[in-house]
C-alpha cells in the first residue's frame, strides 16, 4: 500500500468503513525489529507504527535511515507510520532536542518511505510549521496528536483541541486519554462524533486503560479512523490483541462489510 493508497482506505474508514488496525514496533535493536516485524507481518495489521522513541540509536541519523530502509523492504506493502514520542510525551527518555527531532522528521518524510508521522501538539508553532511543511512537500501524512496520560478533559476541551489540531496542519487530528471511569471515555466518544462534524479532517481518537479499552473497539462508529493494537508487545496502556481486535470489529462493522 502506497501513500495514495492509504489516503484511499482513510476515505473508506470515513463513508462508514471499519477503522485501520495500527500496531507497534518497540524494539530497541535492529535484531529486535526483525523478530517484531516478522510476528506483526503474519497478522496483517492495516499500517505498522514504528515507535523509534525506543530504538537505542535514535540519536545517529544514519542507522535510523538504514533501519527504516530495511522496514519498508520486510513491511510486505503495509503502511508505515513514524513517530518520536518523548518521556514529556509519554514515551521514552531520548537524546534528540526538540530542534533535532525536527530535523530528523523533515528527513525522514524526504525519503518518502513512510506513510505518516505522529507529531504532538504541544509543540512550539515553529517546529509544527517545519514539520507540516515538510509532510506536505513529501505527500506525507501528519498526525497532529495530543495525550493526556492523567486524566479526561471536559467534552468542549476535547473539541477545541481536535480543532486545533486542524488548525495547525494536521491531516489526522488524534487525541488520547485516560478515564478514571466509564463516563470518562464516554466524553471522549462524544467529542469525537461532535468534532467528525465539525471539522474536515479524519480523526483518531483512544482511551486508555482498563475504562478505556472498549473505545478501542467501537471508536469507529463515533468517527475514529485507526485504532491501536498489540502485535508483540504493547506500546500504551489499555491496547487489545490484534486477533481479538479485529474479531470484534468484524462485528460491530458487519453491516459495512
Amino acid at each position: 500500500m502506497d501513500g495514495n493508497a492509504f489516503q484511499h482506505k482513510l476515505k473508506v474508514v470515513q463513508a462508514g468503513g471499519r477503522p485501520m488496525v495500527c500496531t507497534p514496533l518497540i524494539g530497541q535493536t535492529k535484531e529486535e525489529l526483525l523478530h517484531e516485524l516478522e510476528v506483526l507481518a503474519e497478522k496483517r495489521p492495516d499500517v505498522i507504527e514504528w515507535r523509534a522513541d525506543f530504538f537505542t540509536n535514535l540519536h545517529d541519523k544514519e542507522q535510523v535511515l538504514e533501519t527504516l530502509h530495511w522496514l519498508k523492504d520486510k513491511a510486505q506493502g503495509i503502511p508505515i507510520l513514524f513517530t518520536i514520542r518523548s518521556e514529556k510525551e509519554g514515551g521514552e527518555a531520548i537524546s534528540l532536542s526538540a530542534e533535532e527531532k525536527v530535523t530528523l522528521l523533515e528527513t525522514i518524510c524526504a525519503t518518502q518511505l513512510v506513510e505518516a508521522i505522529d507529531y504532538e501538539l504541544m509543540h512550539d508553532v515553529t517546529y509544527m510549521q517545519k514539520v507540516s511543511q515538510a509532510a506536505k512537500k513529501n505527500g506525507v501524512t501528519l498526525i497532529v496528536s495530543y495525550h493526556d496520560f492523567d486524566s479526561t478533559p471536559e467534552i468542549t476541551r476535547l473539541e477545541q483541541i481536535f480543532a486545533n489540531a486542524e488548525s495547525v496542519g494536521a491531516d489526522i487530528a488524534k487525541i488520547a486519554v485516560m478515564p478514571h471511569s466509564y463516563e470518562d471515555a464516554l466524553k471522549l466518544l462524544f467529542a469525537t462524533n461532535n468534532a467528525k462534524n465539525q471539522l474536515k479532517v479524519p480523526l483518531i481518537s483512544m482511551a486508555m486503560g482498563e475504562y478505556g479499552t472498549f473505545t478501542r473497539m467501537i471508536g469507529g462508529l463515533f468517527g475514529s479512523v485507526m485504532t491501536f493494537a498489540v502485535g508483540k508487545e504493547s506500546s500504551a496502556p489499555g491496547q487489545v490483541a490484534i486477533q481479538e481486535l479485529n474479531t470484534v470489529l468484524s462485528v460491530v462493522f458487519s453491516k459495512n462489510e
